[in-house]
């Protein structure tokens, strides 16, 4: 064989392997293809949820305008990717149902938790060791379906808070703390006391951190005494007057509108208080 046409066989083979390779990662699941509808809805179509676990207080959610807000057992914001894992099995197919004739069998005569979407109702029951699937009574059947939808249930509501501080309408053109502020006048960005020599883009990227500020757990507040505020004043209007409960170990920030604490990593708080600096500058301090 010339070495011309020695290449052609490993060629040919490494196209078979990479056509099995894309077939079976963008084939559809066995889900999306077939199998049993557990829901005769679509997810996007829901406009409440409600979650509860035996010796737990309900969890509720409501839609509005396209946001998700949770209205018990405490009001807050709900993190849109969290509750989208919910609502998924709005979409899931089983490909084995049961006559819901023995719930005991499935112990789903006293289920592990309940989700109601809408006005349809969910019980989750055992997971099945052989085959790892869990029982689902949706409407008159019992399903086996993956873990994943037990699994997405919150463990706690305040799982389900969005840790994000501010809101997505909530941009600040002003932040101002006990020592400095940073506001947006005429146009431009500027601080008070003056900043140094400091471009826009400097400015720009500390009002982004305060922004885009993201919590590593938020809860209920239940006590602690302010040692400080910080004031944000929003482009689309509006105030917001953040209290400090604590600094160290890790920054504690309360919404009093909303009740909740936003609890921020030693690093992440540094950025968020330390005055706006050069990137040159803040990359030396970090």
């Amino acid at each position: 064989m010339s070495i011309g046409k020695a290449w052609w066989p490993t060629a040919l083979l490494a196209a078979a392997v990479i056509a099995l390779a894309s077939f079976i990662y963008f084939k559809p699941g066995r889900d999306a293809q077939s199998g049993y509808a557990l829901a005769a809805f679509k997810p996007g179509e829901v406009g409440s949820i409600r979650i509860e676990r035996a010796g737990a207080a309900p969890v509720a959610l409501e839609k509005k305008r396209d946001a998700w807000f949770i209205t018990a057992p405490f009001a807050g914001r709900a993190d849109p990717m969290q509750v989208q894992r919910v609502l998924e099995i709005g979409g899931a197919r089983s490909a084995n149902r049961f006559a819901a004739t023995d719930l005991a069998r499935y112990e789903l005569d006293s289920p592990q938790a309940r989700l109601t979407l809408g006005g349809q109702r969910f019980d989750f029951g055992m997971v099945n060791p052989v085959s790892h699937e869990q029982y689902v009574l949706a409407g008159d059947a019992v399903h086996a379906v993956s873990l994943r939808y037990g699994a997405a249930l919150p463990a706690s509501p305040a799982d389900l808070l969005d840790k994000r501080l501010l809101g997505s309408a909530e941009v600040p053109v002003r932040v101002e703390l006990k020592e400095y502020s940073v506001f947006r006048q005429d146009g431009k960005w500027a601080a008070a006391p003056p900043g140094g020599d400091l471009s826009q883009d400097d400015y720009q990227r500390w009002i982004d951190g305060w922004r885009h500020a993201s919590a590593v757990r938020v809860a209920p507040y239940v006590k602690g005494t302010p040692a400080g505020e910080i004031e944000l004043q929003f482009q689309a209007g509006g105030k917001l007057t953040l209290a400090i409960l604590t600094r160290e170990p890790e920054l504690a920030l309360l919404r009093p509108d909303e009740n909740l604490v936003y609890y921020f990593l030693r690093g992440h708080a540094q950025r968020l208080l330390a005055p706006p600096a050069a990137r040159d500058e803040r990359a030396a301090k970090n």
